[in-house]
């Protein structure tokens, strides 16, 4: 049986998976900082508004100092400087090779899990992570089209593999901050806060990049679908992802969260018509894999 825990960080994946279809339309017009932004934006009063469900507002003022400093670090180490690595590494070697390397983010939060989490790991679950990495590399190659492909100019591999895998890295320190940070927080309480600075720190970088632009150069509808799939990805799908690293720890979530790749796969392939190869196939079958052996 599935637990609680593993049932909504595959739901997150579900999620995620979903909103991602049209993430891809729209990251090709928009640029992503704000796109993000917007969907963080979106999803704050989403769980605003959740609050005076939970417990009294009141027992805020039993969370440590350390445990904000540690769930206001993981936004500030996964998402202001995470992703701004992860958008340069794209810059230096390419959309593929980033996404390959910063696919071993279930094997770099088990290692930060051990080191700060002393957590008991079986020899079972660390086949799982290396399996469910391993197919998200092969998930993310793309085949080169045509010879003009091979003929790129030189790129900075050097510095593109340091920027990608130092993203995996900190996502993952990211992600195993959260664990700690809950002890005193409910996932809504803790996305009330996150959500919003994710939104402000985001904002404010896409201004410094932008420099003049103007947010009403976005229409209402690619606003409508940017609100929509904040609501579900940054707000249902951050819920589900922060119950489950409450429930059963980093490294099991950032594992079973590499299904998003998979089940985005199989909903390309029904709406979008892509094409099925024998590398899909293969990373498929290892991420799936991997997660059952999580499991």
């Amino acid at each position: 049986m599935i637990s609680y825990g593993e049932g909504v960080a595959l739901g997150a994946s579900l999620v995620w998976a979903s909103t991602s279809l049209v993430l891809r339309t729209l990251s090709q017009h928009q640029p992503s900082a704000l796109i993000t932004a917007i969907r963080c934006g979106i999803s704050g009063p989403f769980f605003w508004m959740l609050l005076p469900f939970g417990p009294p507002l009141s027992t805020l003022v039993n969370v440590p100092l350390h445990e904000w400093g540690l769930l206001i670090g993981s936004v500030f180490i996964g998402i202001v400087i995470g992703d701004q690595l992860y958008l340069h590494a794209m810059k230096e070697i390419g959309v593929s090779r980033t996404m390959a390397l910063v696919g071993t983010l279930p094997i770099t939060t088990l290692i930060w899990e051990q080191l700060l989490l002393d957590v008991p790991v079986t020899h079972t679950f660390i086949f799982g992570c290396v399996l469910a990495a391993s197919g998200v590399i092969l998930l993310s190659q793309r085949p080169r089209q045509n010879r003009k492909d091979a003929q790129e100019p030189p790129i900075r591999l050097k510095r593109g593999i340091a920027f990608a895998l130092i993203t995996s890295l900190l996502w993952g320190l990211s992600t195993t901050m959260l664990k700690p940070a809950m002890a005193h927080l409910t996932s809504i309480q803790a996305n009330s806060v996150r959500m919003p600075l994710v939104a402000l720190a985001l904002f404010g970088i896409w201004r410094l990049n932008q420099g003049r632009g103007n947010l009403r150069d976005i229409g209402w509808r690619t606003f409508i679908l940017i609100a929509i799939t904040g609501l579900l990805g940054m707000g249902f799908g951050s819920f589900f992802y922060v119950e489950a690293v409450l429930f059963i720890g980093p490294a099991k979530t950032a594992t079973l969260t590499t299904a998003t790749p998979v089940l985005a796969l199989i909903l390309a392939v029904i709406f979008l018509k892509e094409q099925i190869t024998l590398r899909l196939l293969t990373g498929v079958a290892l991420c799936v894999t991997g997660v059952l052996l999580v499991l």
